[in-house]
């Protein structure tokens, strides 16, 4: 493969067409399909799927457009320590999570790592799931956090614990002396839960499904800190959340958490994702070892 064809390569994989990719860098679009093809008759390999409003990876594509994201990252790294400037305290994170994680605790953590490196810069980008693993698949953030159900492609999980769904009440609800709390007993109280298309949507349907009741939230938001405050401002409201997301300020406030007794609630985890087989900066590392022993004093 030489610089030309990885890099015509790499802008039709981006872009989803050659004319997209034509009009980035300038190139007539015959130019790059000859490329593309060339590259595809040398490496034997089908890269793209031919559509009619553009191209698509194919399995050997994605493998290769992975590669070489995680080269460009890399290259950048090495000019960093080549020209001297790849201090530790002056080097960047980026990261991506769903707005769970966002609320309370990775902000927490990154307030604390501060501590032992106050010149550490973070940018943290709020999106879902699946959008997470494919801003870390791309190379765009270092790492991301999601709560997964199933292994994603490109990425490698450096942590995985579970994050099973939980119910979070005031100290004084009529619920909050039982030891656990079935979906079933929802049923009597006003709910508060994220809204769909999130993993915690997705199995809080299934378990009312299984369970054949229908419950319709008093309060359904993207919002973490909306939805605990409805619980912790209502003496009988139920709020359905991870327990991460809530540990912290449930404890300071004397709201209580317990689990949730049916088994596909316990079917969610958190997961900490990077780029497939990318060498991360130290700074990030060192970053994410700190939030691992974090995670572990959480359990």
């Amino acid at each position: 493969m030489n610089d030309i064809s990885l890099k015509y390569f790499h802008a039709v994989a981006k872009t989803g067409s050659l004319s997209a990719a034509s009009e980035e860098l300038h190139v007539a679009v015959s130019a790059i399909s000859r490329q593309i093809t060339q590259l595809e008759e040398k490496l034997q390999l089908t890269l793209f799927e031919r559509k009619a409003r553009g191209m698509s990876l194919t399995p050997a594509g994605d493998i290769l457009y992975t590669y070489s994201l995680r080269n460009t990252l890399e290259f950048k790294n090495v000019m960093s320590e080549m020209k001297g400037i790849s201090n530790i305290q002056q080097q960047s994170i980026a990261l991506a999570c769903p707005e769970g994680m966002a609320w309370d605790f990775l902000p927490h953590v990154i307030a604390k790592f501060r501590l032992e490196y106050p010149s550490a810069r973070f940018s943290l980008q709020v999106v879902d799931s699946s959008r997470a693993t494919q801003l870390v698949r791309e190379g765009r953030v270092d790492a991301a956090f999601t709560f997964n159900l199933q292994p994603e492609q490109g990425v490698e999980v450096s942590l995985q614990v579970p994050s099973p769904i939980v119910a979070l009440l005031s100290k004084n609800h009529p619920l909050a002396s039982q030891q656990d709390i079935s979906v079933r007993d929802l049923t009597e109280y006003p709910i508060a839960t994220s809204g769909s298309g999130t993993t915690l949507s997705y199995l809080f349907d299934i378990a009312c499904h299984i369970e054949g009741v229908q419950i319709i939230p008093a309060l359904s938001s993207d919002s973490a800190g909306s939805i605990y405050t409805f619980a912790s401002e209502s003496e009988n409201a139920i709020a359905l959340c991870g327990e991460l997301t809530v540990a912290r300020r449930a404890k300071r406030d004397g709201l209580v958490i317990r689990p949730m007794r049916e088994p596909s609630l316990a079917q969610r985890s958190l997961q900490v994702q990077i780029m497939s087989r990318r060498k991360l900066p130290a700074i990030v590392r060192y970053f994410l070892t700190y939030l691992t022993e974090s995670l572990k004093n959480q359990s």
